[in-house]
């Protein structure tokens, strides 16, 4: 039901648009998809143990989708709509028409001002695959399951204001509501653990004006590069925060979303003949600027460093280092206790290679996460071919490994999983 309300929302965004002055000069584009994907997982996942892994299924991808996209033009601005009908074998065979976007873009004040209004997927920032400043919602079961890349970027209501024409661009947006990224659920698509003492799900901030989150760049070229500014109010994106239920040690505790200001910097452009991009963010735990809260992430200071140029003709290379460093280690470790105290410092390596084949009708990616630290790793392949202009066919796999399943990477451990997408575009 509510996916059908969120679809009837993005339609009616259209209906507006073709209602705007002189309709009948309104111009719509109209294209989409149909897809098959299917994913299983190759990985033997425990079936009991003090803290059991929960995936019930052998597939982590098992669906069929349907996605219709359609921009309205008129005098006043356009209205944009992305609807997705999906049918999930994993969830229970469930079939859901989900709004994926539907938003009115005007721009104003001279054309000086843009305006987007509604449900939109938000991306800002340097990174490849690594975010810092864009604390915009993620969605990480399609990263780990095998959906397109697009999947990633989960969609927010929001709207977003870009000022243009000044000595630096502004953009701001404003989203009323706080949207948590997308994590594992109790669905059997991806194998977690659950600590003994998390008595239940997720408390997510209450619905008040107050808990809304509001995000700020300023940017402009310096030469060969873009700099900008960024800041950014609202939460932790996923739910780091530990709320006591009975005051006692060893009590249970609910997991929850913690205070967040962040403020960082980026830089990128043309350097050594390839791209280059710097880019950091102070993270300021607003609930534990002291440090010596063991129920709340300290303050961290996060930095990451890019380089990607082309090596031969179709072949691109690209490499990541992202950091982070602890603030206050010494409160937070006295807390907690060193034993359970997580490293002041952790580091991130990664790599991308990609060619393309045969006229550029294929595509060969591999994408590699690394941790020194955590001792973790995350690999993703991929190879796309384009049969012919409206046929594609992909197949790919992610590889994770790790001992300890409390890392990034090594929780998902018991989730290697090959997949295959067949889609029609039209």
């Amino acid at each position: 039901m509510n996916g059908m309300l969120r679809s009837g929302r993005g339609l009616a965004l259209l209906i507006l648009a073709l209602a705007l002055p002189n309709t009948g000069s309104a111009d719509v584009d109209w294209h989409g998809f149909a897809e098959g994907a299917y994913g299983v997982r190759v990985s033997e996942v425990p079936a009991q143990g003090p803290q059991a892994a929960l995936a019930d299924e052998d597939y982590t991808l098992e669906e069929t989708r349907v996605q219709l996209t359609a921009s309205a033009f008129g005098d006043v601005g356009r209205a944009f709509a992305r609807l997705d009908v999906l049918h999930d074998g994993v969830a229970d065979g469930q079939t859901e028409l989900l709004l994926r976007e539907g938003y009115l873009q005007f721009t104003t004040l001279w054309e000086k001002v843009d305006v987007k209004a509604g449900r939109q997927a938000l991306t800002w920032g340097t990174g490849d695959l690594i975010f810092i400043n864009d604390l915009f919602p993620k969605d990480w079961v399609s990263f780990f399951s095998g959906r397109e890349d697009q999947y990633l970027k989960a969609p927010a209501d929001a709207i977003r204001l870009g000022a243009f024409g000044l000595p630096m661009n502004l953009d701001l947006v404003v989203t009323p509501r706080f949207t948590p990224d997308v994590l594992p659920q109790q669905d059997g698509r991806l194998a977690f653990t659950i600590p003994a003492n998390v008595g239940g799900p997720a408390v997510e901030p209450t619905r008040e004006i107050e808990n809304g989150e509001v995000a700020l760049r300023l940017s402009r070229y310096v030469g060969n590069f873009t700099a900008a500014l960024y800041g950014y109010r609202g939460f932790f994106k996923t739910p780091v925060g530990a709320m006591p239920v009975l005051p006692s040690p060893g009590s249970t505790v609910l997991p929850y979303y913690p205070k967040l200001a962040v403020y960082g910097a980026s830089l990128r452009g043309s350097a050594v003949g390839g791209i280059l991009w710097l880019e950091g963010g102070y993270y300021d735990s607003r609930e534990d600027r002291d440090g010596d809260s063991p129920f709340v992430p300290n303050s961290s200071l996060r930095y990451l460093a890019g380089y990607e140029r082309q090596l031969l003709t179709d072949f691109n290379v690209g490499m990541q280092y992202y950091g982070e460093k602890m603030m206050k280690y010494g409160p937070y470790e006295t807390s907690v206790g060193a034993a359970n105290a997580y490293d002041e410092f952790y580091h991130l390596l990664t790599l991308r290679a990609e060619k393309m084949l045969h006229y550029q009708l294929v595509r060969l990616s591999l994408f590699s996460f690394y941790s020194p630290t955590d001792e973790d790793t995350h690999v993703r392949a991929l190879a796309s071919y384009k049969v012919t202009d409206d046929v594609s066919v992909a197949v790919g796999a992610n590889i994770f490994t790790g001992d300890d399943h409390t890392t990034q990477f090594g929780q998902f451990d018991r989730n290697d999983n090959v997949f295959t997408r067949l889609r029609y575009s039209f």
